[in-house]
């Protein structure tokens, strides 16, 4: 009867790519944890450990639509919300009180972005603006078609497909190096070349306040090929870099994702389509001179991967469940980005995952390091953005999320929210019959009042499982490490794996430390194991 003592000793190489198949540090899965984070609040230095993490809801009444662009400038301290049902709504630098500065008309969070003193808001069919940001603001509709930008055609009010309940944004904009603000859009049935992604510009100057007048705003600047749909437009250098779509319905592949290159001074994108491996492409982030990209489907399955220049695209994670993110719910910190998800397994969440780590020292790995507040069916995250500088310490993101109740909402970081976080290690093989006896669980603080923490061992890929008691003061008071013995794990036995799954409530964090050692005694298979 052979002895083993089996070790968890790092979660820096987050999740796994497979269920059987690990790197070093890497796991099955979590829910807000974030090793990124300091052991406490009140700590400085990167834990490298398992770090539940906390959200709270801090919007309002204003907010009853998916939240699709959040929006700041060097204007003032405010963040901005534009939502899919139109409104346009504001928040204090502390993210207190709520203001709903309007509703374009018509408008439906089809795109968004700061320029030159002013927020633009795309609309169907029209853009309108907000501004100056430096003096008395006002909302302006129709500032596309009417004489404000020069009276250009109207947009073209495409069907993109829908995503966990609401549609990608058709009309996406991005402020460039040039001075100058780009958005998409598609060619009208009654054009010459009906159904064709293009790109079109503002610019403004100043006259009584900055970026007050028009200086050459013009529609269609770029074509795209016929059939080519704009989802998101990035810095890529000096160019731009475009994704577009083929596919507009939901269910059928209408064809592949591509990228398109182009100078921003030339009549036409100089490299593509580079095509991707699937038929939806919904945002691009460009950091530290590496293009980001999000692709995937309408049903579950998405990747992460980045532009290797030429006409390579690599992998760098993928996901069995889940949609693309839209571009709006997509930023970085540093070396770290994060994007807006949605889960089943562990749990049902909307989201938030992170690839890397603010220190570049550490292992680049792929971790989920918020849970939102929503509690409903379907529920996905639909925008993110780092707005608060304390964050390089604590990362804090506020994350935008909707679900099909219908709720909706913008969660903040939290010392107080109850607990939500889940991680289970990585399948643990031993290869033979096994008895678990002894399951050893340190910690980085004291057991104290309102920290909870739920252990579980699961048997044979997940077929039978153990709760074990309840980490918490009542059981354990004033613990920095809780062992486990046989009569806790009533003789659990297994026949070829294991692991151990952790759930977080209470609304303490109890930060666990590594390793967590399982010891189990062995025995030789025989015909009937």
């Amino acid at each position: 009867m052979p002895r083993k003592t089996l070790q968890i000793s790092s979660v820096l190489g987050g999740w796994s790519s497979s269920q059987y198949q690990y790197g070093e540090g890497q796991f099955l899965a979590s829910i807000a944890i974030d090793p990124d984070m300091p052991i406490s609040d009140s700590d400085i230095r990167t834990s490298g450990l398992l770090i539940p993490v906390q959200y709270e809801k801090f919007s309002g009444a204003n907010i009853t639509g998916f939240p699709k662009w959040m929006l700041t400038s060097n204007k003032n301290t405010l963040v901005y919300v534009y939502a899919s049902d139109g409104k346009f709504v504001s928040y204090t630098s502390s993210l207190g009180s709520e203001t709903l500065v309007g509703t374009p008309t018509s408008g439906a969070g089809n795109g968004a972005a700061y320029y030159n003193n002013y927020h633009y808001l795309a609309t169907p069919t029209d853009i309108s603006r907000y501004g100056p940001l430096d003096g008395a603001a006002v909302l302006t509709n129709t500032v596309w078609t009417g004489a404000t930008l020069g009276s250009q055609t109207a947009l073209t009010n495409t069907t993109y497909p829908t995503l966990q309940g609401t549609q990608i944004p058709n009309h996406p904009m991005h402020t460039h190096g040039n001075n100058r603000l780009y958005f998409g859009d598609v060619t009208p049935s009654s054009a010459t070349n009906p159904g064709q992604g293009i790109i079109h510009d503002i610019v403004t100057q100043k006259t009584a306040s900055q970026g007050d007048t028009n200086d050459g705003s013009a529609y269609n600047v770029l074509d795209l090929p016929v059939g080519f749909f704009p989802t998101d437009i990035e810095s890529f250098g000096t160019d731009l870099i475009i994704a577009a779509i083929q596919t507009t319905d939901s269910t059928l592949n209408q064809g592949k994702a591509a990228l398109f290159l182009w100078g921003t001074f030339a009549d036409s994108f100089y490299r593509g389509p580079i095509y991707l491996s699937d038929p939806l492409v919904t945002a691009l982030l460009t950091i530290n001179d590496t293009t980001y990209i999000w692709s995937g489907n309408a049903q579950n399955g998405y990747r992460l991967s980045y532009y290797a220049g030429g006409d390579t695209v690599k992998d760098i994670a993928y996901f069995e469940e889940g949609v693309p993110p839209f571009a709006g719910a997509v930023d970085a910190l540093g070396n770290r980005i994060v994007w807006g998800a949605s889960t089943s397994y562990p749990i049902t969440s909307a989201s938030v995952f992170s690839y890397g780590s603010k220190n570049n020292a550490l292992t680049q790995g792929l971790h989920n390091i918020v849970n939102t507040t929503s509690s409903g069916s379907t529920p996905a995250v639909s925008a993110v953005k780092f707005v608060q500088q304390n964050s390089n310490i604590i990362p804090k993101v506020i994350a935008g999320w909707g679900n099909a109740s219908p709720a909706y909402g913008i969660d903040k970081y939290s010392t107080s929210q109850t607990l939500t976080s889940v991680y289970r290690s990585q399948l643990i093989t031993v290869g033979t019959k096994f008895n678990v006896v002894e399951v050893r669980i340190p910690f980085a603080a004291s057991v104290a009042a309102n920290m909870t923490i739920t252990p579980k061992v699961y048997l044979d890929d997940g077929s039978s499982s153990i709760t074990l008691p309840i980490i918490n003061n009542t059981n354990f008071p004033g613990s920095r490490k809780v062992i486990f013995k046989e009569l806790d794990l009533q003789q659990t036995t297994g026949f070829n794996n294991l692991f151990i799954e952790l759930t977080w409530s209470g609304t303490v964090k109890l930060p666990v430390s590594l390793p967590i050692e399982i010891i189990v005694d062995t025995y030789s298979d025989d015909k009937r194991s």
